[in-house]
């Protein structure tokens, strides 16, 4: 543009007669087509060159300047020196004048020149919102302030959430592209769906594109969660899980943008054309999104695209061996879109170094002023350097001299300004300050203030200093009298104090997940709650909080979009499996089953058709290479002749040579012995599906009785020997729980399990045999194992029973009276024992060492409350962790 009006036929005067002068303004340096411009524009219009200069145009900070000087003098431009008039302007000329000067006059610094030196990136955005929050609060007009950040890039983030965090009115004016904005987002994706294999991510960021209404809110949001289910890459997949009418409104799109590919450029433009102004109505959407600065963003936004569309209409008759699809998206790629000056009206503006070049303000913000950030001198290949020393056409200039005179420029132009560095970046890693920074300390002999700045800027601020003060509730009440709070605001405050100082203690209190019976007769009836599973009574004693959120209130936890089945399916399947191979095989026996007596290859047949047929009919369905690799940590090894039920994939050497029902298949086999497995999943207790059992109560010493119910996985019967041995398996498809735990008193699957034995088995066999129970650990791909049963942390079989028959009865009736009685506070265990780290209500709990002792000290002298053995300490401690 600028060659073509340069070479011009016609008088530019004559072009446009309605300028009387033409004012340049921002230029310090020239290309060889900017020269030739100014040339044409000096022949033939009165024209006002503004170029700041700070010392004598040719040295110093003003080096970078000697081209547009030179430029101007060669055109007779007439000088005119205009010497600041102000105090301020007079004061920082002074310092600007001493820069890079060898061995100058030290310069005092001004009393509007701070240096303010915080810990880290995030601290200096607050220091600054707590300064732009304050001077906002004196009156000051928020178009007379303004934060230049060099590293724009890198503290966008602090200042978005910090800025709005402290109410501070503010907007971006740095130059940005044009796919950043909402409106370049739409182009750019559908320039992407385009393309012969479009990608899925290109789709769902289009539907949750806000100027975007193709489906409704309800159909984007399905459309996103199946692409994540699936995990595909493609969109032609995904389609296929898309039910309702998006699947054909998406199809009909993705047919429509192939013009783009297979048309000739004037039938392209006028396809998306069509799209963006009647199918998604993007000018409509850019007047009616949101207000102010950000509509303006999108407003030029999509002017920006009309003109790029605008500009294809011209080449209709041109060739060209490029695709139209292909010419758009190296015509959107990288197009430069700035806030409109309007918009920023009534807002502090945030900008880089180079957008404040020319710009003056009453105070300004300069942060981060490090060596990272400014002035950054690009790495080039020495090739590169050489071209570009070549010929000045090709000339990057020197960012280190122009760095200095933009420093230099804005400090010249403001009335006050702050400069903040960090102590450490983001990482925590040291930072270097700017070489400019070094430069101004050694001029005028400032020093950083350092320190955290801890000032009351925002209601997290409020919040902090509420935190640390003797008397918090005093303090909210003395901010209610004087108006400072609202009735409300003081009620909840003063509330949440109470909460608080509750919480901080290390007893039981009303917010520490107490309830009074009464309540707990309404809202956890022991209808409700009975007949208890093993796997809900070890919820409660792992945390009774979570147990109430999840079981009396509840709460469901947040699906996760998961690519493989959860471990809660994966258990589900396997057990399923397990069963159903040894229930099939005992229909042939009648008996309990010897898998000796069958041929090793059939009864690899047998469980794969089980696993396949059970994997059928599961109720989790998943796709994609994650789900491939979970299914090959099962079946591989298992009958290698037969064709896979997974794909291999491009890695089959990654895959595990055997995979779970392999290792499983093998384990038995090679078991000594003359257990028999007899029973699979043997139900007990009353209400269970597809099971017309009766109740299964335990009794405790006292009389009184606990419903239970459930299922044992596997039922192993040893006639052998003098005395006949019952052995209990509960399957573990994760690690399996040590012994410790069940005779501390936090799990209760083993002993529940003997306890219903009785009634799952014949009478005798029960009272005369010999009893065992323990874990069978079935972890994909192959981990298997079976530790030594509970009885092995008894000295005789007197004493195992005398567990089961008193102990655990007494357990169980304290956890049941403890739920009666409204105890669900929080964990006693560990952080790990509770396994906190997966807990969606961690936050509200404080699971130290020496706070969880008190704690547990606290409520153990509830008799209401129900305390492992595990986590006493007036008990022997050696006798509950032996062995762990």
């Amino acid at each position: 543009m600028f060659d073509a009006v340069a070479t011009a036929e016609q008088s530019l005067s004559a072009l446009s007669p309605e300028l009387d002068v033409v004012i340049l303004s921002g230029y310090h340096e020239f290309r060889p087509v900017e020269r030739r411009l100014i040339e044409r524009l000096v022949d033939e219009l009165p024209m006002i060159a503004l170029l700041p200069l700070h010392q004598d145009g040719r040295s110093g900070v003003d080096a970078v300047a000697e081209d547009a000087l030179d430029v101007y003098e060669a055109l007779d431009f007439e000088t005119v020196e205009l010497e600041p008039v102000d105090e301020s302007g007079q004061a920082f000329g002074t310092i600007t004048e001493s820069l890079y000067r060898p061995d100058p006059d030290t310069v005092p610094a001004p009393d509007g020149l701070r240096w303010r030196e915080l810990p880290t990136p995030e601290r200096e955005i607050r220091f600054v919102a707590r300064e732009l929050r304050t001077e906002l609060a004196n009156g000051r007009d928020p178009d007379d302030l303004a934060v230049v950040v060099p590293g724009t890039e890198a503290y966008s983030g602090y200042i978005e959430d910090t800025f709005d965090t402290f109410d501070i009115p503010h907007v971006t004016t740095a130059a940005s592209q044009l796919n950043r904005t909402f409106t370049g987002s739409v182009v750019h994706d559908l320039l992407n769906l385009a393309e012969p294999d479009p990608r899925a991510e290109d789709l769902t960021s289009l539907l949750a594109n806000p100027l975007v209404d193709v489906v409704d809110t309800d159909q984007a949001n399905a459309v996103t969660a199946a692409a994540r289910r699936r995990d595909t890459v493609s969109v032609s997949p995904l389609l296929d899980d898309v039910d309702g009418e998006a699947a054909p409104l998406i199809e009909e799109l993705l047919a429509t943008l192939e013009t783009l590919r297979t048309e000739d450029i004037e039938a392209a433009t006028e396809t998306l054309r069509r799209l963006l102004d009647d199918r998604f109505g993007l000018e409509a959407a850019t007047e009616d999104y949101d207000s102010g600065a950000e509509q303006a963003v999108e407003q030029r936004a999509y002017d920006l695209v009309d003109e790029v569309l605008s500009s294809f209409e011209s080449l209709a008759a041109v060739n060209s061996d490029l695709s139209p699809l292909a010419l758009f998206t190296r015509a959107f790629d990288g197009v430069p879109i700035r806030v409109p000056q309007r918009a920023a009206g009534g807002h502090v503006e945030v900008m880089g170094l180079l957008d404040a070049r020319m710009r003056s303000f009453e105070k300004v913000f300069l942060v981060g002023l490090t060596s990272g950030h400014f002035p950054v001198t690009p790495e080039r290949p020495a090739f590169f350097e050489e071209m570009t020393d070549a010929h000045p056409r090709f000339d990057t200039g020197d960012e280190r001299l122009r760095g200095r005179y933009l420093f230099a420029t804005l400090l010249a132009n403001v009335d006050e300004l702050t400069i903040t560095t960090p102590e450490t970046g983001d990482d925590e890693s040291a930072v270097v300050r700017s070489p400019v920074l070094d430069e101004l300390q050694r001029v005028t002999g400032i020093e950083p203030e350092d320190g955290v700045d801890d000032r009351v800027g925002s209601r997290e601020d409020l919040q902090r200093h509420v935190a640390a003060t003797a008397d918090r509730r005093a303090a909210v009440s003395r901010a209610g009298d004087r108006g400072d709070l609202s009735p409300e605001q003081t009620k909840r405050t003063d509330r949440g104090l109470h909460c608080a100082d509750n919480r901080g203690t290390t007893g039981l209190s009303e917010h520490d997940g107490v309830l009074e019976p009464e309540t707990v007769d309404e809202v956890y009836p022991p209808s409700a709650r009975e007949p208890y599973s093993a796997s809900r009574i070890e919820r409660y004693v792992e945390c009774g909080f979570k147990f109430y959120a999840d079981e009396v209130l509840g709460i469901e936890d947040p699906d996760d979009v998961e690519v493989v089945p959860t471990p809660l399916e994966t258990g589900s399947y396997v057990h399923d499996v397990l069963e159903r191979f040894f229930a099939d095989l005992q229909d042939e026996t009648e008996d309990g089953v010897d898998l000796t007596e069958f041929d090793r290859n059939d009864l690899a047949i047998h469980l794969r058709e089980i696993a396949v047929e059970e994997l059928r009919v599961a109720d989790f369905e998943y796709d994609g290479l994650f789900y491939e690799r979970w299914k090959a940590e099962l079946f591989a090894g298992l009958c290698d002749g037969e064709s896979a039920p997974y794909e291999a994939g491009s890695k089959p050497h990654d895959a595990p040579e055997q995979g779970l029902f392999a290792s499983f298949l093998d384990n038995e086999l090679s078991r000594d012995g003359a257990d028999r497995p007899h029973l699979f999943e043997a139900p007990f207790g009353e209400g269970l599906p597809d099971s017309d059992v009766g109740p299964f109560t335990v009794e405790r010493p006292d009389g009184s009785t606990i419903s239970i119910r459930g299922y044992i996985d596997r039922v192993d019967v040893s006639q052998g020997g003098e005395q006949p041995t019952l052995t209990l398996y509960d399957y573990k498809t994760g690690r399996a729980p040590y012994m410790t735990k069940t005779t501390g008193g936090t799990k209760f699957q083993l002993p529940i399990y003997l306890l219903a034995a009785a009634e799952v088995v014949d009478g005798d066999l029960f009272e005369q045999g010999s009893l065992s129970a323990t874990y069978y650990q079935v972890r994909p791909p192959n981990d298997l194992k079976v530790p030594r049963g509970v009885e092995s942390k008894f000295d005789s079989e007197v004493e195992l029973r005398r567990f089961l028959n008193d102990v655990v009865p007494e357990w169980l009736g304290q956890i049941d009276e403890a739920i009666g009685n409204g105890r669900f506070h929080t964990t006693l265990l560990s952080a790990s024992g509770a396994n906190c780290r997966y807990c969606d209500y961690r936050r509200a709990c404080d699971v130290r060492h020496h706070r969880k002792r008190e704690f547990v000290d606290e409520v153990h002298k509830d008799d209401a409350a129900y305390v492992p053995l595990r986590v006493r300490d007036d008990e022997d401690i050696e006798t509950v962790m032996s062995d762990d």
